[in-house]
């Protein structure tokens, strides 16, 4: 008889694994699961305030045409200032509640509206409550729910908002080891999509930040941008964002 009930408790043992393994591989991650996951990892970790410079090389039909050098700032989750060239010039724009601010001399010139992902998307999304991450990257016509497992410069990634082979959506590329972005693709209108690759990091507070940037709009590289001089501050040492 026991030699029965052995084989009764292998049945139900295996009947029961089976029954989880069906459920579990009818569970399939989502975007938004892939975001949650990166901001347990990195919430608040990303500095708060911090400055640097960066020189820009500009290109046309993939030659550079001419270079520039900009300083900034950024305090998240939604504030960033770029000085073009000298500082003392007055040429700025500021970024803060989702719109920006263009300066020439020190005189405001004009006022758009602008949510900034980048500055969302590389820090901001950190210091904001998680719900609202989402509904920000779907009013900028995100697909969170749709995630792909892709490759990328021989590292493996998780793409929120495609599939493999479409460039076209909106997407962001995480690298899945550090949960890191490494990639952005994003329409800029009906005719232009922009895709932005991280092509190396630093490490800064307990996060990451970008140290160079690569920008192709419709597949032609548009600006390389490397950074420099990155440092984390407590305080700013004037009123950066009037």
């Amino acid at each position: 008889m026991r030699y029965v009930y052995s084989s009764v408790f292998i049945l139900i043992s295996l009947f029961g694994s089976a029954q989880i393994a069906i459920r579990f591989a009818s569970w399939a991650a989502t975007g938004d699961d892939i975001l949650e996951k990166m901001y347990t990892k990195y919430k608040n970790a990303p500095c708060k305030r911090y400055t640097f410079s960066q020189k820009n090389y500009h290109y046309s039909n993939d030659s550079v045409i001419g270079n520039s050098e900009w300083h900034e700032y950024v305090e998240f989750p939604d504030k960033f200032r770029i000085d073009f060239e000298y500082p003392s010039l007055g040429n700025f724009v500021i970024f803060k509640n989702d719109s920006s601010y263009s300066y020439k001399k020190y005189e405001l010139k004009k006022i758009n509206y602008n949510t900034n992902n980048l500055l969302l998307l590389l820090g901001g999304m950190y210091y904001r409550e998680f719900n609202e991450v989402l509904i920000r990257l779907k009013n900028e016509g995100y697909n969170t729910q749709i995630v792909s497992n892709q490759k990328w410069n021989k590292q493996k990634v998780y793409v929120i908002g495609a599939n493999t082979g479409d460039l076209k959506s909106n997407q962001i590329w995480v690298n899945k080891k550090d949960l890191k972005i490494v990639r952005i693709i994003e329409k800029m209108d009906a005719e232009s999509t922009m895709d932005m690759t991280f092509d190396s990091y630093q490490k800064l507070c307990s996060a990451f930040t970008e140290t160079k940037v690569t920008f192709k709009r419709n597949g032609k590289i548009e600006q390389v941008e490397e950074y420099f001089d990155i440092k984390a501050v407590d305080v700013f040492e004037k009123e950066i964002f009037k």
